[in-house]
């Protein structure tokens, strides 16, 4: 874990990048961030979260960090040793966790339950869509007053840039930077994640975020449909993302 702090005093923000080693979108951004020099008013720390998968250009070492918290110091496994020293760090921290995905859709936020606290969080990423991930135990946000963003497709040039802009539009919301372009806070639709979709080597054919009614197909293979039992809005749901599931199933929140 590589931890930076810009400015003097307390923090009072963390940034986190790099939570998945291979999800390097979050990782370019600090890069931008650093080079344009921005006046910080208030502390924020940049953490590159799992520096060593990062470095070996793999998703994790032992396992899944994301899955790893509250993690254990006496564990064989790299990650859930590092998950008790990440929370540490952000401990008493607004976060803002950002990654990239292998499914279309983005962007988007994640929180972790619908406090006021952590929605307005969300809305200060300026992005249009929030899901809320409860339904997954685990993950960095748990625990924590944070939100995570997913910036598009892990690795792509337009990840990294949109990984800056949510960095700059958040902060800038925040009251921790200036910035002489437009931003703003967001008024999102809110998706409540309700179950997951089990399967192996399925082309997921629906599109994320947009509603699939009842009996109609959203994934198939040779022989086989998956059609719909009940209307749902897919989310993070692909063809290639996971080993042994196509995804996510939503419904809309209001707030």
């Amino acid at each position: 874990m590589k931890v930076e702090v810009i400015g003097e005093g307390d923090p009072e923000y963390a940034l986190v990048a790099c939570v998945h080693g291979d999800e390097t979108c979050g990782w370019h951004a600090f890069n931008r961030f650093k080079k344009r020099g921005f006046e910080v008013k208030k502390t924020i720390k940049l953490i590159t979260a799992n520096e060593r998968a990062f470095r070996l250009g793999k998703r994790y070492c032992d396992s899944d960090l994301n899955r790893s918290f509250p993690g254990s110091l006496e564990s064989e496994k790299y990650e859930e040793r590092l998950a008790v020293k990440l929370k540490k760090e952000l401990e008493g921290l607004k976060i803002l966790d950002i990654h990239s995905s292998e499914s279309e859709g983005c962007p988007f936020a994640i929180t972790v339950g619908q406090s006021s606290e952590k929605i307005e969080l969300a809305r200060s990423t300026g992005l249009e869509k929030v899901v809320d991930m409860s339904f997954v135990e685990g993950g960095l946000t748990q625990d924590l007053e944070g939100v995570v963003v997913e910036c598009g497709y892990k690795d792509d040039q337009n990840a990294a840039k949109m990984a800056f802009d949510i960095i700059k539009n958040f902060l800038a919301v925040e009251g921790v930077i200036d910035l002489d372009e437009e931003y703003g806070s967001s008024d999102p639709e809110i998706y409540d994640v309700y179950d997951k979709q089990e399967g192996k080597n399925f082309e997921f054919v629906a599109e994320n975020f947009k509603p699939v009614n009842k009996g109609k197909v959203f994934a198939e293979k040779p022989g086989e449909a998956l059609r719909a039992k009940e209307k749902f809005y897919p989310v993070l749901m692909s063809t290639d993302g996971y080993d042994d599931m196509i995804g996510f199933k939503a419904k809309k929140s209001d707030i």
